[in-house]
């Protein structure tokens, strides 16, 4: 009777350490994501960035909280409202205080031919659904940093999910940490950039993790510089009384397409699309969005 006892009291020790015992997001973890200044900037012109800060316990859940920042391409940084992260087993959710309820988002024992039921995270509510379904299409382990880890790739049975359809062990979201709606233009956030903790450290991308372009935080300054006409076809005219060093202009990427110190851009052989034009002014930099047409 006594061994029962014990065994029992183990087991459930046991579980309840658990909780974190595949460390989802291990305290010190971090994330990076690209942000395009809500397609005012190029895209990864400034990021995201997460790192699990500690263990709290919210309306007796056990959580994890995930500091956000926000490092706008303006060169300022802004804390934002957390996450907070509930991890049962290979489930994780994530915690909303304002709704006082856990959403799923993960599941990492999940094998092939699982039909997963996913909550749509908070902040959705204009979906009008609180769930959408996938299928674990694939697991495919890949190794990053000498660690392997497995990539759920997922067919969608609902209008919601992520764009690049897979989420990864230990990391996540792919695109964004959690998942993006088919409705969502995915001009604002994402994709990763880097992953890091005491196991792995994953670049994603060919830039450095903190990168960000810094433009001019004054309005003002801005408000001296114009592009005309915009959109254009053939020139545009860089029109200011600022003393203009050197003008870039980048594609939606953040790629240099050519620099000039001319004020009017021929732009007849590039493709129609969105363009940003950077000005650089004594030690100013200002960001222009251009449409080409």
């Amino acid at each position: 009777m006594k061994l029962t006892f014990y065994m029992t009291l183990f087991l459930v020790i046991f579980q309840t350490n658990q909780a974190f015992s595949d460390d989802f997001a291990p305290i010190g973890a971090e994330w990076y994501y690209n942000s395009s200044g809500n397609g005012s900037a190029p895209t990864g012109s400034e990021y995201y960035y997460f790192k699990v800060e500690k263990d709290t316990i919210i309306n007796n859940y056990e959580l994890r909280k995930i500091k956000r920042t926000y490092c706008s391409y303006r060169g300022d940084s802004t804390e934002i409202e957390p996450y907070f992260i509930y991890q049962l087993g290979d489930t994780v959710s994530l915690y909303s205080q304002d709704m006082e309820k856990l959403y799923k988002l993960f599941v990492f024992n999940a094998t092939q031919g699982d039909t997963l039921v996913l909550d749509v995270p908070p902040g959705n509510e204009f979906l009008k659904i609180e769930t959408y379904r996938v299928v674990i299409d694939t697991i495919v382990s890949v190794q990053y940093d000498g660690v392997y880890l497995n990539k759920y790739l997922l067919k969608e049975l609902d209008d919601y999910g992520w764009f690049t359809n897979f989420y990864l062990e230990k990391v996540g979201g792919y695109e964004w940490f959690i998942p993006l709606g088919q409705s969502i233009i995915p001009e604002a956030v994402g994709p990763i950039r880097c992953y890091h903790d005491n196991e792995v450290d994953i670049n994603f991308s060919s830039k450095e993790c903190d990168f960000r372009v810094i433009a001019s935080l004054d309005k003002a300054l801005e408000d001296r510089v114009d592009l005309f006409p915009n959109p254009a076809r053939h020139y545009v005219n860089v029109e200011s009384d600022l003393r203009i060093d050197e003008i870039e202009v980048l594609n939606n990427f953040g790629d240099i397409i050519f620099k000039t110190r001319a004020t009017l851009l021929n732009i007849e052989l590039l493709n129609n699309g969105v363009y940003f034009i950077r000005i650089k002014s004594d030690n100013d930099t200002i960001i222009k969005k251009l449409i080409k047409n």
